[in-house]
Protein backbone atom coordinates (compact mmCIF):
# COMPACT_ATOMS: atom_id res chain seq x y z
CA UNK A 1 0.00 0.00 0.00
CA UNK A 2 1.33 3.09 -0.66
CA UNK A 3 0.81 6.58 -0.44
CA UNK A 4 1.86 8.83 -3.42
CA UNK A 5 2.45 12.34 -3.67
CA UNK A 6 1.69 13.98 -6.96
CA UNK A 7 3.87 16.66 -8.55
CA UNK A 8 5.24 17.13 -12.35
CA UNK A 9 8.81 18.73 -12.67
CA UNK A 10 9.15 20.41 -15.99
CA UNK A 11 13.02 21.01 -17.37
CA UNK A 12 14.69 22.26 -20.27
CA UNK A 13 16.01 18.39 -20.48
CA UNK A 14 13.18 16.75 -19.57
CA UNK A 15 11.28 15.11 -16.85
CA UNK A 16 13.04 13.90 -14.16
CA UNK A 17 10.93 11.29 -12.13
CA UNK A 18 11.31 10.49 -8.46
CA UNK A 19 8.30 8.66 -7.01
CA UNK A 20 8.06 9.56 -3.78
CA UNK A 21 6.40 6.88 -1.20
CA UNK A 22 5.31 7.35 2.46
CA UNK A 23 4.78 3.81 3.62
CA UNK A 24 8.60 2.45 1.80
CA UNK A 25 11.72 3.64 0.39
CA UNK A 26 13.38 1.62 -2.07
CA UNK A 27 16.28 1.64 -4.13
CA UNK A 28 14.59 -0.46 -6.43
CA UNK A 29 11.92 1.14 -9.49
CA UNK A 30 8.33 1.12 -7.64
CA UNK A 31 5.93 -0.43 -8.60
CA UNK A 32 3.30 1.35 -11.34
CA UNK A 33 0.57 2.54 -9.77
CA UNK A 34 -2.66 0.88 -8.88
CA UNK A 35 -5.49 1.67 -11.24
CA UNK A 36 -7.44 1.92 -8.03
CA UNK A 37 -6.61 5.18 -6.39
CA UNK A 38 -7.93 8.61 -4.82
CA UNK A 39 -6.64 11.72 -5.72
CA UNK A 40 -7.34 14.59 -3.15
CA UNK A 41 -6.19 18.19 -4.80
CA UNK A 42 -5.73 21.00 -2.81
CA UNK A 43 -8.18 23.91 -5.04
CA UNK A 44 -11.71 22.97 -7.06
CA UNK A 45 -11.89 21.01 -10.35
CA UNK A 46 -8.94 18.91 -9.65
CA UNK A 47 -6.64 21.81 -9.15
CA UNK A 48 -3.32 22.61 -7.57
CA UNK A 49 -1.25 20.30 -5.39
CA UNK A 50 -2.12 16.60 -5.47
CA UNK A 51 -2.18 13.78 -3.04
CA UNK A 52 -2.86 9.91 -4.57
CA UNK A 53 -3.42 7.09 -2.19
CA UNK A 54 -3.80 3.72 -3.40
CA UNK A 55 -6.93 1.21 -2.34
CA UNK A 56 -6.32 -0.44 1.19
CA UNK A 57 -4.10 2.56 2.54
CA UNK A 58 -4.63 5.33 5.00
CA UNK A 59 -3.38 8.18 6.76
CA UNK A 60 -4.35 8.75 9.83
CA UNK A 61 -3.22 12.07 10.32
CA UNK A 62 -2.75 14.18 8.00
CA UNK A 63 -0.79 16.87 9.90
CA UNK A 64 1.82 14.68 9.96
CA UNK A 65 1.83 14.27 6.19
CA UNK A 66 3.73 17.26 4.31
CA UNK A 67 3.42 19.06 0.81
CA UNK A 68 5.89 20.42 -1.01
CA UNK A 69 6.43 23.65 0.71
CA UNK A 70 6.98 21.08 4.02
CA UNK A 71 3.04 22.70 5.05
CA UNK A 72 1.05 19.29 6.74
CA UNK A 73 -1.76 18.39 4.04
CA UNK A 74 -4.51 18.40 7.33
CA UNK A 75 -7.35 21.24 6.10
CA UNK A 76 -6.37 22.11 2.66
CA UNK A 77 -8.30 19.59 0.35
CA UNK A 78 -11.01 21.19 -1.67
CA UNK A 79 -11.44 18.50 -4.44
CA UNK A 80 -11.52 14.29 -5.03
CA UNK A 81 -10.92 12.31 -8.18
CA UNK A 82 -11.65 8.26 -8.02
CA UNK A 83 -10.20 5.79 -10.34
CA UNK A 84 -10.86 2.27 -11.07
CA UNK A 85 -13.21 0.59 -8.39
CA UNK A 86 -11.44 2.28 -5.02
CA UNK A 87 -13.54 4.85 -2.77
CA UNK A 88 -12.70 6.94 0.35
CA UNK A 89 -13.90 7.78 3.42
CA UNK A 90 -13.04 11.30 4.71
CA UNK A 91 -12.67 12.67 8.58
CA UNK A 92 -13.01 15.98 10.10
CA UNK A 93 -10.64 14.77 12.96
CA UNK A 94 -7.44 12.67 12.73
CA UNK A 95 -7.67 9.18 14.10
CA UNK A 96 -10.51 8.26 11.67
CA UNK A 97 -12.91 10.49 13.85
CA UNK A 98 -15.35 13.24 13.62
CA UNK A 99 -17.74 13.80 11.02
CA UNK A 100 -17.42 11.02 8.48
CA UNK A 101 -18.04 11.41 4.68
CA UNK A 102 -17.65 8.61 1.93
CA UNK A 103 -16.66 9.17 -1.38
CA UNK A 104 -17.23 6.95 -4.11
CA UNK A 105 -17.36 9.47 -7.46
CA UNK A 106 -15.43 12.08 -8.31
CA UNK A 107 -16.41 15.73 -6.32
CA UNK A 108 -14.73 18.89 -8.28
CA UNK A 109 -15.55 21.39 -5.37
CA UNK A 110 -15.99 19.79 -1.97
CA UNK A 111 -17.44 23.36 -0.82
CA UNK A 112 -21.06 21.99 -2.16
CA UNK A 113 -20.84 18.62 0.27
CA UNK A 114 -22.36 19.90 3.69
CA UNK A 115 -20.62 18.62 6.93
CA UNK A 116 -22.17 18.05 10.34
CA UNK A 117 -25.71 17.16 11.65
CA UNK A 118 -27.24 20.47 10.72
CA UNK A 119 -25.31 21.23 7.23
CA UNK A 120 -23.85 24.46 8.60
CA UNK A 121 -20.55 23.28 7.36
CA UNK A 122 -18.89 22.32 4.37
CA UNK A 123 -16.55 19.67 3.73
CA UNK A 124 -14.23 21.86 2.22
CA UNK A 125 -10.90 22.25 3.40
CA UNK A 126 -12.32 20.22 6.10
CA UNK A 127 -10.13 16.68 5.88
CA UNK A 128 -7.71 15.51 8.92
CA UNK A 129 -7.82 11.78 7.86
CA UNK A 130 -8.57 9.21 5.67
CA UNK A 131 -9.06 5.45 4.30
CA UNK A 132 -9.21 4.04 0.94
CA UNK A 133 -10.74 1.17 0.33
CA UNK A 134 -10.94 -0.73 -3.04
CA UNK A 135 -9.17 -4.24 -4.70
CA UNK A 136 -5.22 -3.81 -3.35
CA UNK A 137 -2.90 -3.81 -6.23
CA UNK A 138 -2.49 -8.23 -6.65
CA UNK A 139 -5.74 -8.83 -6.16
CA UNK A 140 -8.15 -9.80 -9.49
CA UNK A 141 -9.79 -6.63 -10.66
CA UNK A 142 -13.61 -7.01 -11.04
CA UNK A 143 -14.35 -8.14 -14.71
CA UNK A 144 -16.53 -5.34 -15.74
CA UNK A 145 -14.72 -1.77 -16.56
CA UNK A 146 -16.13 1.54 -16.01
CA UNK A 147 -17.77 3.74 -18.97
CA UNK A 148 -15.71 4.62 -21.45
CA UNK A 149 -12.63 1.94 -21.14
CA UNK A 150 -10.14 1.23 -18.22
CA UNK A 151 -8.72 4.38 -16.01
CA UNK A 152 -5.88 6.14 -17.91
CA UNK A 153 -2.02 5.24 -17.29
CA UNK A 154 -1.27 7.83 -15.22
CA UNK A 155 2.73 8.47 -14.49
CA UNK A 156 3.09 9.99 -11.03
CA UNK A 157 6.50 12.71 -10.70
CA UNK A 158 7.45 14.03 -7.95
CA UNK A 159 10.58 16.55 -8.81
CA UNK A 160 14.01 16.24 -6.38
CA UNK A 161 13.88 17.72 -2.84
CA UNK A 162 14.38 21.11 -2.50
CA UNK A 163 17.83 23.04 -1.10
CA UNK A 164 17.65 23.35 2.29
CA UNK A 165 16.38 26.98 2.96
CA UNK A 166 18.87 29.56 3.99
CA UNK A 167 17.52 30.44 7.61
CA UNK A 168 18.12 33.83 9.00
CA UNK A 169 17.63 34.00 12.78
CA UNK A 170 15.50 37.36 13.16
CA UNK A 171 16.02 38.99 16.63
CA UNK A 172 12.43 39.96 17.71
CA UNK A 173 12.02 42.42 21.17
CA UNK A 174 10.50 39.60 23.71
CA UNK A 175 6.43 40.83 23.92
CA UNK A 176 5.25 42.62 26.80
CA UNK A 177 1.82 41.03 28.55
CA UNK A 178 -0.54 43.59 27.07
CA UNK A 179 0.74 43.86 24.03
CA UNK A 180 0.47 39.67 23.35
CA UNK A 181 -2.78 39.38 24.77
CA UNK A 182 -3.56 42.51 22.47
CA UNK A 183 -2.94 40.43 19.96
CA UNK A 184 -4.27 37.66 20.29
CA UNK A 185 -7.29 39.25 20.99
CA UNK A 186 -7.10 41.03 17.48
CA UNK A 187 -6.86 37.35 15.83
CA UNK A 188 -9.83 36.34 17.95
CA UNK A 189 -11.81 38.82 15.76
CA UNK A 190 -10.36 38.03 12.43
CA UNK A 191 -11.12 34.59 12.33
CA UNK A 192 -13.67 34.17 15.22
CA UNK A 193 -15.73 37.83 15.16
CA UNK A 194 -15.68 36.86 18.91
CA UNK A 195 -13.14 38.47 21.58
CA UNK A 196 -10.93 35.37 23.45
CA UNK A 197 -11.48 33.27 26.21
CA UNK A 198 -9.46 33.22 29.01
CA UNK A 199 -7.97 29.56 28.23
CA UNK A 200 -7.32 31.05 24.41
CA UNK A 201 -5.90 33.84 25.41
CA UNK A 202 -3.71 32.55 28.00
CA UNK A 203 -2.24 29.87 26.03
CA UNK A 204 -1.84 31.86 22.69
CA UNK A 205 -0.22 34.75 25.28
CA UNK A 206 2.41 32.41 25.96
CA UNK A 207 2.79 31.26 22.89
CA UNK A 208 3.97 34.66 21.65
CA UNK A 209 5.76 35.95 24.76
CA UNK A 210 7.56 32.13 25.40
CA UNK A 211 7.46 30.84 22.56
CA UNK A 212 8.91 33.37 19.72
CA UNK A 213 5.19 32.62 17.87
CA UNK A 214 3.85 35.69 15.47
CA UNK A 215 0.48 37.19 15.09
CA UNK A 216 0.33 35.27 11.96
CA UNK A 217 1.00 31.87 13.36
CA UNK A 218 -1.75 32.63 16.21
CA UNK A 219 -4.39 33.02 13.07
CA UNK A 220 -3.17 30.49 11.98
CA UNK A 221 -3.87 27.91 14.52
CA UNK A 222 -7.09 29.43 15.24
CA UNK A 223 -8.09 28.73 11.38
CA UNK A 224 -7.41 25.17 12.60
CA UNK A 225 -9.81 25.16 15.19
CA UNK A 226 -12.82 23.05 15.02
CA UNK A 227 -15.05 26.34 15.79
CA UNK A 228 -13.21 27.99 12.89
CA UNK A 229 -13.94 24.95 10.72
CA UNK A 230 -17.14 25.60 11.62
CA UNK A 231 -18.39 28.71 10.33
CA UNK A 232 -20.62 28.84 7.53
CA UNK A 233 -18.27 31.19 4.81
CA UNK A 234 -21.45 32.48 2.74
CA UNK A 235 -23.24 32.95 6.50
CA UNK A 236 -19.91 34.99 7.40
CA UNK A 237 -19.56 36.50 4.63
CA UNK A 238 -22.96 37.65 4.16
CA UNK A 239 -22.77 39.76 8.12
CA UNK A 240 -19.51 41.25 6.36
CA UNK A 241 -21.73 42.95 3.96
CA UNK A 242 -24.13 43.58 6.15
CA UNK A 243 -21.75 45.26 9.17
CA UNK A 244 -19.44 47.25 6.86
CA UNK A 245 -21.81 48.04 3.58
CA UNK A 246 -25.24 48.09 4.91
CA UNK A 247 -26.71 45.33 2.60
CA UNK A 248 -26.43 41.67 1.45
CA UNK A 249 -23.90 40.49 -0.89
CA UNK A 250 -24.05 40.49 -4.86
CA UNK A 251 -23.66 37.35 -6.92
CA UNK A 252 -20.49 38.29 -8.11
CA UNK A 253 -19.04 39.64 -4.31
CA UNK A 254 -19.98 36.43 -2.76
CA UNK A 255 -18.55 34.32 -5.07
CA UNK A 256 -15.29 36.61 -4.92
CA UNK A 257 -15.08 36.09 -1.04
CA UNK A 258 -16.21 32.79 -1.26
CA UNK A 259 -12.54 32.32 -3.04
CA UNK A 260 -10.73 34.77 -0.66
CA UNK A 261 -12.39 32.21 2.27
CA UNK A 262 -10.47 29.15 0.35
CA UNK A 263 -7.33 31.24 0.49
CA UNK A 264 -7.25 31.19 3.78
CA UNK A 265 -8.68 34.72 4.22
CA UNK A 266 -10.23 35.24 7.63
CA UNK A 267 -13.43 37.50 8.01
CA UNK A 268 -11.33 40.61 9.59
CA UNK A 269 -9.40 40.46 6.49
CA UNK A 270 -12.68 40.61 4.09
CA UNK A 271 -14.69 43.19 6.46
CA UNK A 272 -10.86 45.10 5.86
CA UNK A 273 -10.98 44.72 2.36
CA UNK A 274 -14.68 46.27 2.34
CA UNK A 275 -14.17 49.28 4.29
CA UNK A 276 -11.69 49.76 1.47
CA UNK A 277 -14.26 49.88 -1.54
CA UNK A 278 -15.03 52.70 -3.25
CA UNK A 279 -18.94 51.39 -1.28
CA UNK A 280 -16.84 50.94 1.93
CA UNK A 281 -15.66 54.08 1.96
CA UNK A 282 -19.08 56.20 1.08
CA UNK A 283 -20.35 53.57 3.78
CA UNK A 284 -18.22 54.52 6.47
CA UNK A 285 -18.55 58.03 6.08
CA UNK A 286 -22.51 57.92 6.00
CA UNK A 287 -22.26 56.06 8.84
CA UNK A 288 -19.90 57.86 11.48
CA UNK A 289 -21.94 61.49 9.80
CA UNK A 290 -24.94 60.10 10.77
CA UNK A 291 -23.87 58.28 13.88
CA UNK A 292 -22.40 61.76 14.98
CA UNK A 293 -25.21 63.94 14.53
CA UNK A 294 -27.38 61.15 16.46
CA UNK A 295 -24.78 60.82 19.48
CA UNK A 296 -23.94 65.10 19.89
CA UNK A 297 -26.61 66.99 18.87
CA UNK A 298 -29.57 64.18 19.11
CA UNK A 299 -31.17 64.60 15.10
CA UNK A 300 -30.16 63.19 12.25
CA UNK A 301 -27.62 65.53 9.68
CA UNK A 302 -29.32 68.21 7.63
CA UNK A 303 -28.63 68.27 4.24
CA UNK A 304 -25.80 70.99 4.42
CA UNK A 305 -24.10 70.07 7.24
CA UNK A 306 -23.62 66.44 5.97
CA UNK A 307 -22.06 67.54 2.97
CA UNK A 308 -19.45 69.99 5.02
CA UNK A 309 -18.43 66.99 6.68
CA UNK A 310 -18.73 64.44 4.12
CA UNK A 311 -15.67 67.12 1.84
CA UNK A 312 -13.72 67.09 5.35
CA UNK A 313 -13.60 63.73 5.29
CA UNK A 314 -12.98 62.93 1.98
CA UNK A 315 -10.35 65.75 1.04
CA UNK A 316 -8.95 66.87 4.56
CA UNK A 317 -9.19 63.15 6.34
CA UNK A 318 -11.18 64.25 9.22
CA UNK A 319 -11.28 61.49 11.77
CA UNK A 320 -14.65 60.56 13.39
CA UNK A 321 -12.42 61.95 16.76
CA UNK A 322 -12.49 65.59 14.89
CA UNK A 323 -15.82 65.43 13.33
CA UNK A 324 -17.39 65.08 17.21
CA UNK A 325 -14.65 67.70 18.36
CA UNK A 326 -16.23 70.49 15.42
CA UNK A 327 -19.63 69.41 16.51
CA UNK A 328 -19.16 69.66 19.95
CA UNK A 329 -17.58 73.42 19.21
CA UNK A 330 -20.88 74.90 17.37
CA UNK A 331 -23.71 77.19 18.24
CA UNK A 332 -25.79 74.08 18.45
CA UNK A 333 -24.22 72.07 20.75
CA UNK A 334 -23.49 74.76 23.11
CA UNK A 335 -26.93 75.60 23.27
CA UNK A 336 -28.47 72.58 23.85
CA UNK A 337 -26.51 72.13 26.68
CA UNK A 338 -26.84 75.51 28.05
CA UNK A 339 -31.20 74.19 27.64
CA UNK A 340 -30.62 71.56 29.83
CA UNK A 341 -29.17 73.18 32.68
Amino acid sequence: MTIILNRILSCAAGLLGLFASVSTVSAQAPAPLSPNRVTFYTEPNYQGEALTIEAGAAVENLDRLQRADRRPWMYVISSVRIDGYAAASVYSAAGFAGDRLDITRDIPDLYAERRGRDGAATWDRSIASISVSGPARNEPQPPASRPGGPPPTVVVVSPPPPPPPVIIQEVRPRLDRRTAELMVQRAYRDVLNRPADPEGLRTYRDRLMHEGWTERQVIQGLQRSSEARAVNADEAITKAFREVLGRDPDANGLAHYRSKWREGWTQGQIRDDLRRSHEGRDSYIRNTITKAYRDVLGREPDPAGYATYEKAMRERGYTERELRAALMSGDEYRQKKAGKR
